[in-house]
């Protein structure tokens, strides 16, 4: 399907897409016909200062109050969209299915993009293409040379770097759906790590995307390094970051992690204070470069001194402007 003009009734089937419109367009919403579901259900208080940005935003309709499995097409369909974008990572259930025979019947144009399964990797390829629909190609053309530099400089450091990498344990969202430990082994922030020049300890555990790790396997493979994603997920749970968070509060729950996890103040990632926290949001927006120069840092930091993530972060959000002044969006147990 190809778009004869810029869609102005674009539908977001994960919510945390709005943070690429949000990259390439200084007020998405009048191109906005809906989400499937709000985006207070994973940042509420990102939800909220984007409606501060952008009023309407609060009255885009949605399908659904909660994540759900299933669209609606019935639901959608009413809406009236012109464009519906996918995460790519749904493109298996999504192709020959139902709903995609009905878009293409009613000449509906979708788009698959990904921020998340390989972030460094098809992040400019999925600006490139929402660049090209949205009429936006020069802004995103910037944003992938600024990505794209920040990238070289790292790239070219590492390239002189001690063959031995420190050991990282990724720990994902640890106390929202389990408290130890969700990973990932060849995607996400694993891409991340290994760019980064460290070397995830799950690496080697059996093909697949993620896993499950138990507090046992860990405590038996101890690393240099942990880091755990963390966010303001409306159930409360978690590991806190991000708009009105202060390091001390970050601070204070990586702390309570270390102390509630059995064995952890004991391995030495925590006794050196090599455990932070990073926006879980870093992976699902255009931002896996701001998370690479932070885990850069965290790992060598002698190396990467110089490196300032918080403006690479601003220069890829100009709106709404100096986000990462408003927050954190990343901490350690020694909060610095």
């Amino acid at each position: 399907m190809t778009l004869s003009a810029p869609p102005t009734r674009l539908f977001l089937t994960q919510p945390r897409q709005l943070y690429a419109l949000a990259t390439l367009l200084d007020d998405p919403t009048p191109r906005l016909a809906g989400w499937t579901y709000p985006l207070a259900v994973f940042d509420p208080a990102m939800a909220q200062r984007f409606i501060t940005q952008w009023p309407a935003l609060a009255q885009l309709p949605t399908l659904s109050s909660a994540p759900t499995p299933q669209l609606n097409s019935e639901a959608l369909l009413n809406l009236a969209p012109d464009l519906v974008l996918f995460d790519l990572s749904r493109v298996g259930s999504v192709e020959g299915s139902p709903l995609a025979r009905l878009l293409d019947e009613l000449g509906i144009a979708y788009l698959f993009i990904d921020f998340n399964r390989h972030p460094l990797e098809n992040t400019p390829k999925s600006l490139t293409l929402l660049g090209e629909a949205l009429d936006a190609t020069p802004r995103a053309n910037h944003v992938i040379a600024l990505i794209e530099q920040r990238l070289a400089r790292i790239d070219q450091r590492l390239a002189g770097r001690p063959a031995d990498a420190p050991t990282v344990l990724i720990n994902v969202a640890p106390g929202v759906k389990v408290d130890c430990c969700r990973t990932n082994l060849r995607n996400g922030l694993a891409d991340l790590v290994a760019r980064a020049g460290g070397d995830n300890i799950a690496g080697a555990l059996a093909p697949g995307a993620s896993a499950t790790l138990s507090n046992e396997w860990v405590l038996s493979h101890p690393p240099d390094v942990i880091l755990n994603t963390a966010g303001q997920w409306a159930a409360g749970d978690g590991i806190r970051v991000g708009l009105g968070i202060s390091d001390a509060e970050i601070a204070q729950d990586l702390r309570s992690l270390s102390h509630e996890l059995p064995g952890w103040q004991h391995l030495d990632a925590v006794q050196q204070g090599q455990f932070y926290a990073l926006w879980h949001g870093f992976h699902q927006g255009p931002f896996a470069i701001v998370a690479l120069e932070r885990v850069a840092q965290w790992l060598h930091p002698a190396l990467f001194s110089d490196l300032d993530p918080a403006a690479t972060f601003d220069a890829l959000l100009p709106t709404p402007a100096a986000l990462s002044r408003e927050g954190r969006f990343w901490g350690a147990l020694n909060a610095q």
